[in-house]
């Protein structure tokens, strides 16, 4: 990963007007087969808004007609995209060409906090109220109770509602915006806003946000759904469209190179020197740069115990043991005891140490034999001795003939922040490993006195990967070579 400072500093790059990940049309969009061409012209006429280049790309694909040319395509669209990239000011506009021009009643725009979707729909009156046009249908805007609504004649309103399991019930709603869907941590919202929709003609769902985490139950869902049809190329069908502004996961998040394609916006709302400072302020925060400013997925949005900073300094994807270096191996299980790993920790070349998740299974039943296969590789095999899943493990371990470090007692915690500083001091290197990555960038811990463990059970992933390269570094640290006396070295002479 590259470090802030001057290598952040970026060229004056301007933001992807297509997104990187999106559902293809079925045809050619123009006039005749995209409501998109319409709605701008409304936005851009009537409203007399500025629409920035991915805005009026995603009105024109998102309200792709459907085969009849009378309804719309999709019936629910996820949009993902970095924040402050004009999110909200497309629901808007959205929202008020429905009402004012395709014929809507009702519009519910809803958000995990009232007091956001209240907000946007408050900016919703004033542009109505500053216009002469759209002023002409205003009512009046209600606030009373706690219930905004913003009623037009004719029976149009525009509703904001809170995301639980009671918002929008009751409702008929031909365009239900669910805004930061991130925050949806279960159905309830869902399955309670969406049905309002199911009988009103030419009905959209819209699902937009930024990335998320573990957590986001919902959007996860949909998103994956959506990207496995896109990736086996079977969307001829599909009712659900996605389009997902976002920096490929492989990617380093530190390379400005990438920021556009998660930001659409960069260059018109705000310049690259604007998410470089955000880049360096969140240093510290990886997790949270990737998902709110790169629209990257993560397991959990607060950061771990081990300094995201430093494991990634001390990635290598040539780190390796050295020839004739002496190896370490420690086994560890899930807090579920669904899988069980084996890590390993040798020496380097420069006389560093090299650590490394060298097998992953389900269940814990192939974890002796393959031990055993492989006995003599290792100068032992440390095991958490007491308290945790693999602990039962060590008896059967043992009677196979596998030289087993027990790991337990001040010596657990004494391996802990033995890694700790290791990492820190870029002592321990590592070559990139999902699984890996993923425990070290998530693995939160638990206090015992004045110090500290992983906490298996506590963690938002399977932190066991790096629970057993800790151990497995924490092997050397333990290990007595055996030695031999001097009496067997010579005759023992008796007086």
């Amino acid at each position: 990963m590259s470090s802030p400072g001057s290598a952040l500093r970026a060229p004056a790059l301007k933001g992807h007007t297509e997104p990187r990940v999106f559902t293809p049309p079925l045809t050619e969009l123009t006039r005749e087969t995209s409501w998109g061409f319409e709605c701008v012209d409304f936005i851009e006429t009537v409203l007399g808004w500025e629409l920035l280049p991915w805005q009026r790309w995603l009105y024109i694909h998102a309200l792709e007609k459907s085969e009849d040319r009378d309804g719309f395509r999709f019936q629910t669209l996820v949009i993902l995209i970095a924040r402050q990239n004009g999110k909200t000011q497309w629901l808007k506009g959205l929202g008020l060409w429905r009402l004012y021009m395709d014929g809507a009643k009702q519009v519910l725009i809803s958000a995990q906090n009232l007091e956001f979707a209240e907000t946007t729909l408050s900016e919703v009156v004033t542009d109505v109220k500053a216009n002469p046009l759209l002023r002409r249908e205003f009512l009046r805007f209600s606030q009373t109770n706690g219930k905004y609504k913003m009623r037009l004649d004719c029976g149009r309103e525009w509703r904001a509602a809170v995301a639980t399991r009671k918002g929008g019930r009751s409702l008929s709603v031909d365009l239900a915006l669910l805004d930061e869907l991130r925050e949806h941590q279960n159905w309830q919202a869902w399955n309670a806003i969406v049905p309002t929709t199911t009988a009103r003609p030419r009905s959209l769902v819209v699902a937009a946000s930024n990335a998320g985490d573990a957590t986001s139950v919902v959007l996860r869902s949909l998103r994956d759904g959506s990207i496995a049809r896109i990736v086996s190329r079977e969307t001829s069908e599909t009712r659900t469209g996605l389009f997902e502004w976002s920096v490929p996961d492989d990617a380093d998040p530190m390379d400005p190179e990438y920021w556009p394609m998660a930001n659409p916006a960069q260059g018109y709302l705000f310049d690259s020197e604007t998410l470089r400072g955000r880049a360096e302020a969140m240093y510290d925060n990886v997790p949270g740069f990737r998902t709110e400013h790169l629209c990257q997925w993560v397991d959990a949005l607060e950061p771990g115990v081990i300094p995201a900073e430093h494991w990634s300094a001390t990635t290598d994807r040539k780190s390796k043991r050295a020839d004739g270096a002496m190896a370490w191996a420690s086994v560890d299980v899930n807090f579920a005891r669904s899988k069980g790993y084996i890590a390993v920790a040798s020496r380097r070349a420069d006389e560093n140490l090299h650590i490394e998740v060298v097998a992953a299974e389900r269940g814990t039943d192939w974890i002796v034999s393959w031990l055993t296969e492989r006995a003599e590789k290792f100068q032992g095999v440390v095991v958490q001795s007491r308290g945790a899943p693999a602990s039962g493990m060590i008896e059967e371990l043992t009677e196979a003939g596998i030289s087993v470090i027990e790991l337990g007692g001040a010596d657990l915690t004494r391996a802990y922040g033995h890694f700790y500083d290791l990492i820190v001091g870029h002592k321990v290197w590592h070559r990139p490993s999902p699984i890996l990555d993923a425990a070290a960038e998530s693995a939160k811990s638990r206090t015992i006195g004045d110090a500290w463990v992983i906490d298996r059970k506590g963690s938002p992933v399977d932190c066991s990967p790096l629970v057993a390269c800790i151990q497995a570094v924490a092997g050397e640290m333990l290990w007595q070579p055996v030695s031999r006396s001097a009496y067997e070295e010579s005759d023992l002479l008796v007086v």
